[in-house]
Order: structure tokens, then C-alpha cells, then sequence
């Protein structure tokens, strides 16, 4: 991935300079709409030219319509963002074990898996990198999922937090999902060993990101149990303070999904949270992740 020579992520154009495509930016601070591409069908090099610059400009981009979309093109339009990497604690389709399923029965009583701000499985040497989501069956309305632009957060801090950020370290676990203090009944996902939900890995609070060279912030309230040299009151407060700063509304937005709606969001660089305000109803998509590269400290 080439890095830009962008000093800020507000000097992105976002929208104008395309010739191919269409891109709406759902509001002033991440996510986009794109139009004019039927990824279905194959798409010339300077058509995905733009997708790519869409999508590092927006962090999230989505194409309405998308009706035919296989699990085939599903696979090929994730691979051109990186190479494919499974989330192990969810089940597979069965034939195709890098397409994964987000599923909720309409009478499921279990908790939402995906609610709060989060990076997905940041408990990973390699994080995600991006998760591309099909909408195949969904509720009419309800269920929207919400993201929230972590270079943002990172560049509204002040030079003197920036600047203590970056000798940040969190400490990272699934600990509370499928480790020695997780409640699984709660949650359907595959039967993980409690030493695998225990280990920790280390990432940078502070990431630069590979796509863009930009600085963002990297952490949440669900993997990073807390920050390396630090008591765990002290990491609490801190991680509080982030997470509160990362969820203002200046920095955040909601999408709304359709059947047929394809989406691709940076796990980096954006946080994500689903809106369960759908009981009683059904909702089924499916999810490719594509991964491989360990986070880089801003330092």
C-alpha cells in the first residue's frame, strides 16, 4: 500500500476529482456512498483506482444494488484491499471458509455481538485490516451500524496529548469474549479454548497507517484490557477518556443497510458499532476480512 504525502486527513478531497464513479460522502466525517460501480461485473483498473481512493478517504465507502453479488465476488472485491484472514472465534459458510456469517434469529435473546465502539479482534498479532459486509436479508429498518473516524479523534487532541498517546502501548485480550472471564452462552460463536481468549498482544494507542501514512488511534474498550506499565485503574482512566473523545458525534456516522448493500470499512482507522434496535426481527449478512500486517507505533 503507497502512502500519501497528506499531512491531515481533513485536507482529502473525499468527493470531487473522479471520473468513473460517484462518491457521496455521508456526512463531514467518514463514510460515502459510491455509485457507478457494479461489482457483479469486472471492473477496469482505473475504476478500482478510484474505489481505492474512495475508500482511504472515507474509510468506509458502500454500493447499494448490488443484486447477484456471489460469495465469488464477494472473495475478488475483498482481495483488492489485502489478503484474506478469517476471524477464528466465527462460523464459516459452508464451501467457503473465508466467507464468514453475521446472523441473528428474530426470537435471539443473547446479547448483540458488535455493540460499543470497537476495532474488530484487535486480540490478534495482525488486526483486521478491513471487513467487507454483504446485506443479504435484513430488517426494513433497524440495525444500522455506526462508525466513528479514529484519524480524527487523533488530530482533535491536543499536540501535548498526541504527543503522550504515542508512548502509549495497549495490552490487548479476548479475555472478555471467549476467555477465563467471558460469559459464552451469551454470544453464538464456535467453542474457543479459554488460553487463546487469555493471550495478550501488544498494539500502539497511536497507529500509522499503511494505506494513507497518516496517524490514527488505535485502541478500544473491548480488546484493550489495558495500557502496558500502567495500574489498571490508571489504564481505565485513560482508555475512558480515548473512548469518550472517539465517540463524540463530530466524529461518528450511521449507515443504513439495504438488501444488496455491499460495505467496506478500514479496521484501523475507523470504530464500529452495531445499533441493535431491531428485536423481533431477522437479519443475516455475510463478512470477508482481509488482514496480514501488524500495526506500526506512531514513533
Amino acid at each position: 500500500m503507497a502512502q500519501t504525502n497528506q499531512k491531515s486527513w481533513r485536507d482529502f478531497e473525499r468527493s470531487s476529482g473522479y471520473q468513473h464513479i460517484e462518491v457521496l460522502p455521508l456526512n463531514g466525517a467518514v463514510a460515502a456512498e459510491v455509485k457507478g460501480a457494479d461489482l457483479t461485473k469486472p471492473l477496469p483498473d482505473e475504476v478500482w483506482r478510484e474505489i481505492e481512493r474512495a475508500f482511504a478517504e472515507n474509510l468506509v465507502i458502500y454500493f447499494r444494488d448490488q443484486q447477484g453479488f456471489s460469495r465469488d465476488d464477494h472473495l475478488a472485491f475483498a482481495q483488492r484491499f489485502g489478503p484474506l484472514q478469517k476471524i477464528p472465534h466465527i462460523f464459516s459458510v459452508d464451501d467457503y471458509p473465508d466467507v464468514q456469517i453475521v446472523e441473528r434469529l428474530a426470537d435471539d435473546k443473547r446479547m448483540v455481538v458488535g455493540e460499543g465502539f470497537h476495532n474488530d479482534s484487535t486480540f490478534m498479532a495482525t488486526p483486521p485490516t478491513t471487513v467487507t459486509m454483504h446485506a443479504i436479508d435484513v430488517p426494513e429498518f433497524g440495525g444500522d451500524t455506526a462508525f466513528a473516524n479514529l484519524y480524527l479523534a487523533y488530530e482533535t487532541l491536543s499536540p501535548a496529548m498526541q504527543d503522550f498517546c504515542e508512548t502509549l502501548i495497549g495490552v490487548n485480550s479476548a479475555t472478555a469474549l471467549f476467555g477465563s472471564g467471558a460469559g459464552r452462552k451469551n454470544v453464538m460463536m464456535k467453542d474457543m479454548k479459554t488460553e487463546e481468549g487469555d493471550n495478550e498482544v501488544e498494539h500502539p494507542i497511536v497507529g500509522v497507517h499503511p494505506r494513507t501514512g497518516l496517524k490514527h488511534l488505535f485502541f478500544n474498550l473491548v480488546y484493550t484490557r489495558r495500557l502496558k506499565g500502567f495500574s489498571e485503574k490508571e489504564s481505565r482512566l485513560i482508555l475512558d477518556f480515548l473512548h469518550h473523545h472517539v465517540t463524540s458525534m463530530a466524529f461518528t456516522g450511521r449507515v443504513r443497510w439495504e438488501n444488496g448493500t455491499v460495505l467496506i470499512w478500514d479496521n484501523w482507522a475507523a470504530h464500529h458499532s452495531a445499533i441493535a434496535d431491531y428485536p423481533g426481527k431477522y437479519r443475516y449478512m455475510e463478512r470477508v476480512t482481509t488482514g496480514g500486517l501488524k500495526p506500526a507505533g506512531g514513533r
